[in-house]
């Protein structure tokens, strides 16, 4: 009952701090001009239709690999437990939120509008009732301290140059004892090599055809984690048969079993690093 009061608090902040506009969306931001051309770019993206938003994202993800790791997370939680996606995009890793955590609540943070509208689209009624959209940025957490029982975060420190900043953010919004999850590009030393051999692109970090900046994880990461949360942090490897970079997207179908066996992949073992394309570092606010 305690953390449901907690969560009416953070609603009534919304509704008073944050406007909610015709869209059902909270709050308005400029974005980080450091990041204009990212954030004008992916607006240019997300103004696209999609008839199947999963068709479309298994190409950028193995869906079952990550609805695996959704589950193990939100089965950790605690009753009524508040989570913040940080650069939550269409939202897709919580449609089945409602089946299987109805009591946990999620706040969805994008710095682009018009993908957090495709959120309210792929979600449909589950927004606003245990879901809820904000317009913000990730370097710029417009909450209170100590609110969230857990912050997620998929994709979005790969491209902030300056990850000590979301870092700090989240740490400040994070009550004790709360757990972040921040899963990154891998910098897989044996998928690079394959890269090589055949010609392919693989950028460790720089700007992406002078468009956006790209970071794929390292011991750098993990070190500035750990300086902000004075705390141990534990790294996994996913997405081992799923590979963008070698064009291998048979694992990323919702419900393929290919995916499946790729979620059971998922582990500690520094060789699965070799070849991983997805990276997680996990921390726990002391």
């Amino acid at each position: 009952m305690k953390l449901k009061k907690q969560f009416d608090v953070l609603l009534t902040e919304l509704n008073s701090e944050k406007q909610l506009g015709d869209d059902g969306i909270y709050g308005f931001t400029s974005g980080n001009e450091t990041q204009k051309v990212e954030i004008d770019l992916r607006k240019s993206v997300a103004l696209d239709s999609y008839s199947d938003y999963l068709e479309t994202l298994r190409f950028h993800h193995s869906i079952p690999v990550m609805d695996s790791e959704v589950d193990k997370f939100i089965d950790k939680l605690p009753s009524d437990g508040i989570v913040c996606d940080v650069g939550g995009c269409w939202g897709w890793h919580w449609r089945k939120l409602s089946a299987k955590r109805p009591d946990v609540r999620v706040v969805i943070v994008d710095f682009v509008r018009e993908n957090l509208i495709h959120a309210k689209n792929l979600l449909g009624d589950r927004i606003g009732e245990n879901i809820f959209l904000v317009h913000g940025d990730a370097t710029e957490l417009d909450f209170s301290n100590n609110v969230f029982d857990a912050c997620w975060s998929v994709g979005v420190t790969i491209h902030i140059p300056n990850i000590e900043k979301v870092y700090k953010e989240v740490n400040r919004i994070l009550k004790v004892g709360g757990v972040f999850i921040d899963y990154s590009l891998n910098n897989a030393s044996l998928l690079r090599f394959i890269c090589d051999l055949f010609r392919r692109d693989y950028m460790i970090d720089g700007m992406i055809n002078g468009s956006f900046y790209l970071h794929r994880a390292n011991k750098h990461n993990i070190k500035l984690l750990n300086k902000v949360f004075n705390n141990e942090v534990s790294v996994e490897f996913s997405e081992i048969i799923f590979s963008p970079e070698l064009g291998f997207y048979m694992s990323g179908k919702e419900n393929s079993f290919l995916g499946k066996i790729d979620a059971r992949l998922t582990g500690k073992i520094n060789l699965l690093g070799l070849l991983a394309h997805q990276q997680s570092l996990r921390v726990v606010k002391s």
